[in-house]
């Protein structure tokens, strides 16, 4: 079961009553669980050894804990005996071994398990630690007494008057890096003990000590308490710090801050500090050195030099440096810890710009403090009257009167203050462009590199071949030595299986490694898996299959390169396609304009091989195996294309055992029955089942093994059971032992959550807008994006994206780009802009159009967070978005769909299933369906409800947009 079953009905009296044909039933030795009534009950495989009387079950290696009426209790996983009835609050089974910790109310208790043993004594708490590798879990008892035990049954500490703590202490591990031990802690009235976490054997005892808690850190010493002050012990239990003072608080680096009556202090490995100052701290880069404050004025200290210094209105740094004042002058500079002057102290004042520390002359003069973290701290070395933040932390617009120039704090002064200079900074790229006097432009980064604005950006391709890019953006190949162009401008230009791509619209180029161009007549397919990498390109051994277009014609065809040379394998007849690679075998599902698909499987010795005309399709990545729904139904193919099966089945559907097997459940494409395929794709069993389900999923909180139970869970004909391997039954027994009690939940706006989410989702299942607008499919949400837009403008039939663009621009509603391949995030707002408020959005800037798509709610997580996404699922962000405006600004158009029983989705069964409740529980949490006639009772019935009810969940979904 993927969630708890919790029944809410009166358990009656089972009918006692199982059968086992022919075979043997797994597990021996063990008991697996039944399902009646949805309660749960276990059997051996050929009887019932309880009755099915359970809300819950989980294995805890050889138990189960159960739950009934809210209460736990305790089976023998090899028999189904009681051990504990179900009386308790709370039962586990600490690694499954031979202990179990129960609970009744605030009380705790153990059971030896295989003595059937429950302790006289009760504690107020019980907890399991890691304690060492010898003992990585242990159960301690506690209370007015504990005691610990180890999940095996061993008693560890018997029971004794105290408390039992773990503490961590720091060790140094054998790479230098500090590890952690943990100790075992044992607090008697009279004495603490400490014991050795591998041999529990005493390490040293303090007389009327307590163990203070480290809440998670973990120093190198033991923190304890005694007549209410604190002291530090070695693990030898040598005081370091006798017991008398208010506190001892770890810190970075070894140290603690001693707190006492008359101030607070630092120690490690002897006082550093004596407990008068006001305040102490630590530098957590430099693990040498501290401070301390009194008197206004902070004392840095460091003990590898044994120097210190005290500075006023002091900032630490980084790496040792201290930004502060000199205490007799007043006046700021820099040292290190070790006492150096890093910058004279010589300035008046300190002022900062964002995260940026300026030091400001007597003449009022602003130098910029350079000092990134991991670098030396430096003196300014220019001077302004001003310093403005661009954007960048990095780099900073400087002004000398009216002079302005720009400023990196990793590279110094990168152009000098001039007259009639002009910045500005690009967020995206990180650059800063400079407008000089003579209007020259150049690109700065805050590395301290530059080119001239007008002079293109080099990247390399392969080792002959460069990529050029103007300042417009365009793409062009260049030889890497002569810098010469080899290729026309392109949009993009990208490495990919070591081929050179270049994107221009909706189509691409290919080039070798060394510049040659294979696509001269046939242009490789723009597919836009994703904006970056446009083209998806599928590695087959030797060769490299993709889709092909005949310039112009946007016609598509299956191609292949191989031998440096583009073959084309299919005719140019589709429209669009999706691809993906199975088993050293490349699969292309290609769409006619019509709609129609064909299946490619390419790859391998032989010619790529079609299927035609499919209506449906799925691959299971992990078995490489093929389903494809022809005019007949489903079957398998392998990835070669060979079909493995004849059956014409209604659905199939991969389902894995906990063995790791993998079978093929079936559904009979005239009765609607399930059986099951082997893993050679023949068939185990007929179609009589009304479902089939791994056991490990129907029942996902056992951890059930091989051995434990039967793979394969049905139900047919009010009956539960289990099928082996083989498809044969080895257990069957009654499912119901009378009717369910089946309730609806109310049709009402504020209750059908699922409705909701449908009408957002796809709101073409509940709404009706007017025009026969569509949904896509897996591999089509771009042709029908632009389908509908075609229908929304009473565009001619059979309009397609280049003529919807066309629209668009003439329209005025976006720009006219060349090379627009895609609708941009821009466009799309400009286009829902227009949707909404029947103009334009010419008169908004690019910021105000994006201002307002938030505020509306088009703009999605995807685009705040610039995750690179594939294209279909854009185009159906795009679908959903445009719909929930159809909704808004044409709701008295908008009706709602009338449902039918008989042309229900999916999705709408879904929608309606949500409704039901059984035994008190929603149907999706149920662990196994209920009889298919029962399903269709139910749905018929709220299909009528739900026709009823459509038009105000359709208005009141409307009125909270």
């Amino acid at each position: 079961m993927n969630k708890r079953i919790a029944a809410l009905v009166t358990s009656v009296a089972l009918v006692w009553s199982a059968m086992m044909p022919t075979g043997q039933a797994a597990g021996q030795g063990t008991v697996h669980p039944y399902i009646t009534d949805y309660k749960i009950g276990f059997t051996d495989g050929s009887s019932l050894v309880t009755k099915a009387v359970f809300d819950d079950a989980a294995k805890r290696g050889d138990y189960y804990v159960v739950t009934k009426g809210g209460k736990k209790g305790i089976l023998d996983g090899r028999t189904g005996k009681e051990i504990t009835p179900s009386v308790w609050d709370d039962a586990d089974i600490p690694d499954g071994k031979n202990i179990a910790v129960v609970r009744k109310g605030g009380w705790f208790q153990y059971i030896d398990l295989p003595k059937r043993a429950l302790s006289p004594s009760k504690f107020a708490g019980a907890h399991t630690y890691f304690l060492s590798r010898t003992y990585p879990t242990v159960i301690a008892m506690g209370g007015s007494t504990s005691m610990l035990l180890d999940p095996s049954g061993k008693v560890l500490l018997p029971p004794f008057q105290g408390k039992i703590e773990m503490v961590d202490v720091a060790v140094r591990g054998t790479d230098d890096e500090d590890e952690s031990v943990r100790y075992l802690v044992a607090t008697t009235a009279q004495k603490l003990t400490v014991y050795d976490p591998v041999t529990l054997k005493p390490l040293f005892s303090l007389p009327r000590a307590s163990l203070v808690p480290n809440n998670g850190l973990k120093p190198a010493y033991i923190r304890i308490a005694s007549g209410g002050k604190q002291g530090l012990v070695d693990l030898n239990g040598r005081y370091l710090l006798e017991p008398k003072y208010k506190a001892l608080v770890p810190l970075e680096n070894g140290f603690f801050r001693v707190e006492a009556e008359e101030g607070v202090g630092l120690w490690k490995d002897g006082m550093l500090a004596p407990p008068s100052f006001t305040d102490v701290g630590v530098l957590r880069d430099v693990p040498d050195a501290y401070y301390t404050v009194s008197g206004g004025g902070i004392t840095y200290h460091s003990t590898a030099g044994g120097t210190s210094f005290a500075l006023k209105q002091s900032e630490y740094l980084h790496g040792g440096y201290v930004l502060g004042q000199d205490p007799s002058t007043g006046l700021y500079g820099v040292k290190n810890v070790r006492g150096e002057t890093v910058v004279p102290f010589v300035y008046p004042r300190v002022e900062r710009v964002s995260g940026i520390r300026l030091l400001v002359r007597s003449d009022g003069k602003k130098g910029i403090l350079r000092g990134e973290w991991g670098r030396p701290v430096q003196e300014p070395d220019a001077w302004f009257d001003a310093v403005t933040t661009i954007g960048d932390y990095n780099m900073v617009s400087v002004q000398d009167g009216t002079k302005v120039g720009l400023y990196s704090q990793k590279a110094g002064l990168l152009v000098p203050p001039a007259e009639h200079t002009l910045i500005s900074y690009d967020s995206y790229a990180g650059t800063a462009t400079v407008t000089g006097p003579d209007g020259k432009q150049r690109i700065y980064r805050s590395d301290g590199s530059s080119q001239d604005a007008n002079e293109p950006t080099i990247y390399p391709l392969t080792d002959t071949l460069s990529a050029s890019v103007n300042k417009e953006g365009d793409v062009v190949i260049i030889e890497k030595e002569t810098r010469q162009p080899i290729s026309k401008p392109y949009q993009s230009v990208y490495t990919d299986h070591e081929l050179v791509v270049a994107v221009d619209g909706d189509a691409a180029d290919l080039y070798t490694p060394d510049g040659n161009m294979l696509t001269t007549d046939v242009k490789i397919a723009a597919r836009y898996k994703s904006i970056e990498r446009p083209i998806m390109l599928i590695d087959i051994g030797e060769a490299i299959y993709t889709a092909g277009t005949k310039n112009g014609t946007g016609e598509l065809a299956l191609v292949k390169i191989a031998n440096d040379s583009l073959q084309v394998e299919s005719d140019f007849r589709y429209h669009s396609f999706t691809a993906w690679q199975v088993n050293e075998r490349a699969l292309f599902v290609f769409v006619q304009k019509d709609g129609r698909r064909d299946l490619w499987f390419a790859g391998g010795d032989g010619a790529a091989r079609r299927l035609e005309g499919i209506s449906g399709y799925r691959v299971d990545s992990n078995s490489g195996l093929v389903f494809v729904q022809g005019n007949g139904g489903w079957d398998v193919y392998a990835a070669d294309g060979n079909r493995l099966t004849n059956g014409g089945y209604r659905s199939l559907e991969v389902i894995k055992t906990v063995g790791g097997q993998r079978f093929v459940a079936y559904q009979d494409q005239r009765t609607g029955l399930y059986g099951l395929l082997g893993t050679d794709l023949r068939v185990l069993t007929p179609p009589k089942y009304e479902s089939v389900k791994p056991a490990d999923k129907v029942f996902s909180q056992f951890g059930l093994s091989p051995d434990q139970a039967p793979p394969f869970v049905f139900t047919a004909g009010g009956h539960f059971g289990y099928l082996n391997s083989s498809g044969q039954e080895v257990f069957r027994t009654a499912l119901f032992t009378k009717k369910p009690a089946v309730s609806y939940r109310p049709l009402t706006p504020q209750a059908f959550a699922a409705y909701r989410e449908l009408l957002r989702n796809n709101p073409l299942e509940l709404a009706d807008f007017g025009k026969p607008y569509r949904w896509p499919e897996a591999d089509n949400s771009e042709r029908v994006f632009f389908a509908n837009l075609a229908l929304y403008f009473n565009l001619p039939v059979n309009s397609g994206k280049r003529e919807v663009l066309q629209a668009l621009i003439a329209k005025g509603i976006i720009k006219d780009d060349p090379r627009r391949a895609i609708l941009s995030d821009d466009d799309f707002f400009a286009l829902m802009y227009y949707v909404v408020n029947g103009k334009t959005s010419q008169s908004l800037t690019q910021q105000q159009l994006r201002d307002w798509a938030e505020k509306r709610g088009l703009v999605r997580e995807r685009w705040i967070k610039g995750v690179e996404q594939s294209i279909d699922s854009c185009y159906t962000e795009y679908l959903q978005s445009f719909f929930q405006e159809l909704l808004r600004t044409q709701a008295a158009a908008v009706k709602p769909k009338p449902l039918s029983f008989a042309t229900l989705s999916e999705a709408q069964q879904q929608m309606l299933r949500s409704l039901i409740v059984v035994n008190g529980r929603e149907y999706d949490q149920l662990p196994l369906p209920l009889p298919q006639a029962e399903v269709k009772r139910h749905l018929e019935q709220l299909v009528r409800q739900y026709n009823k009810q459509a038009p105000l969940l359709l208005k009141a979904a409307q009125a909270a947009r």
